[in-house]
């Protein structure tokens, strides 16, 4: 049974259930693992669930129905800020974290996440291609960090713990993702429109590797059809 019908993460979930019911959750999470195999969406879904207007105390269930659910599934939610590499850069950049030269400190997620709650609850901060941060805007994520505003919770999203800086390692809580299976990951490929039929799906997972994102990758580039020559 996967939690809110993210697959393959059931363990993380009732690690952050377990903490959130007993108010011990962290401030500041590090998310690892392979690249496309769910954990914006868990990062996504945890949103949800922390912002959800109707769900239980404790319980780590968004509704999907309310107000604030369906704006953080839209990306509108005004306590809810996000970054990731822009199209047009390889990196996140301070630009991103603090703003730009001239409303330095006056903008950016870092700016974001330190304001009042609008909607008086918590405030939740994704930093996705985290692997990708700048020096520069990874020292700005760093006084965040060491200091976070109260009722925040910043989540970073990366491949490898390596990456990262160990001034940011030490003040996050490091989660750790794995691969999805490959029945998991051939009904996602299915759900996705990926597949064109079951066999194909299953194929498809098979040499996915449990991501999502290395699927993509092989689909249009005629190493399926090699291989199926081969």
């Amino acid at each position: 049974m996967s939690w809110q019908e993210v697959r393959g993460h059931d363990q993380q979930f009732q690690w952050f259930r377990q903490q959130y019911a007993s108010g011990r959750l962290g401030s500041s999470f590090l998310f690892i693992g392979p690249a496309g195999i769910g954990k914006r969406t868990f990062a996504i879904k945890l949103a949800q669930a922390l912002l959800c207007e109707k769900s239980p105390q404790g319980s780590l269930t968004p509704c999907q129905e309310c107000s604030a659910c369906r704006q953080v599934k839209a990306g509108t939610h005004p306590d809810l800020h996000s970054v990731a590499r822009e199209q047009t850069s390889s990196r996140v950049s301070i630009d991103q974290m603090v703003g730009r030269a001239e409303q330095r400190g006056r903008e950016g997620l870092c700016y974001d996440i330190s304001l009042k709650s609008y909607c008086g609850g918590k405030r939740v901060a994704i930093i996705d291609d985290a692997d990708d941060l700048t020096g520069e805007a990874a020292a700005a994520l760093l006084k965040t960090l060491e200091e976070p505003p109260a009722d925040s919770v910043i989540i970073l999203i990366g491949t490898n713990k390596q990456r990262q800086l160990p001034t940011i390692r030490s003040r996050c809580q490091v989660i750790r993702f794995s691969p999805l299976s490959r029945d998991e990951l051939s009904e996602l490929l299915m759900e996705l429109g990926l597949a064109d039929d079951a066999q194909q799906s299953k194929e498809l997972a098979t040499i996915g590797n449990g991501s999502v994102e290395r699927v993509k990758s092989f689909i249009g580039s005629g190493v399926l059809e090699f291989r199926e020559e081969f």
